[in-house]
């Protein structure tokens, strides 16, 4: 019964670890957005981009913890936050 209850508690999505490196992928993705629209002339609207930042930030931060590879993204996210 105990080596059920382990493989359960193993199997737990680390949250904290996961939104550390959205915000990370969020920061980078909104600087990228906010150059393309500089170089646009500012044409875009910058809520547009703001919510794809969002949602790209979000499936490559969940993608970055199923893969469960040490990047620099998590070194990164362990020394700034």
């Amino acid at each position: 019964m105990k080596k059920i209850n382990k493989k359960i508690k193993s199997k737990r999505f680390p949250i904290t670890k996961y939104l550390k490196i959205t915000f990370i992928y969020f920061i980078l993705f909104t600087a990228i957005a906010s150059l393309i629209d500089y170089y646009a002339l500012m044409e875009f609207n910058f809520l547009w981009f703001a919510a794809v930042c969002i949602f790209l930030a979000v499936i490559t931060g969940y993608i970055h913890i199923k893969n469960k590879k040490h990047d620099h993204i998590d070194d990164v996210a362990d020394e700034l936050l």
